[in-house]
């Protein structure tokens, strides 16, 4: 059977406050995990499936990784400023 997360326990997941998943859901979607809404209706729940969750997360570390390799290449490249002191 599939795990199903509410909006509360996404903002507790990620140190969020509620409010601030319920303003992502309408304005920054791709800022969370896929969800769907439970109806049709302006106020039905939305759901957070935990396969979707786990792969958001697999996702944003290895945009993370990318980050941090290049980040780590381009301090490799930069003059050091002690050596450029020559010290």
């Amino acid at each position: 059977s599939t795990t199903l997360l509410t909006k509360a326990d996404i903002a507790k997941r990620y140190s969020y406050s509620k409010k601030s998943v319920d303003k992502a859901c309408s304005d920054n979607p791709s800022s969370l995990p896929k969800f769907f809404k439970m109806g049709a209706g302006k106020s039905s729940p939305i759901r957070f499936r935990l396969e979707d969750v786990l792969a958001f997360e697999e996702d944003m570390l290895a945009k993370q990784a990318i980050v941090n390799e290049e980040n780590e290449r381009r301090r490799a490249a930069e003059p050091n400023l002690a050596e450029l002191l020559g010290l």
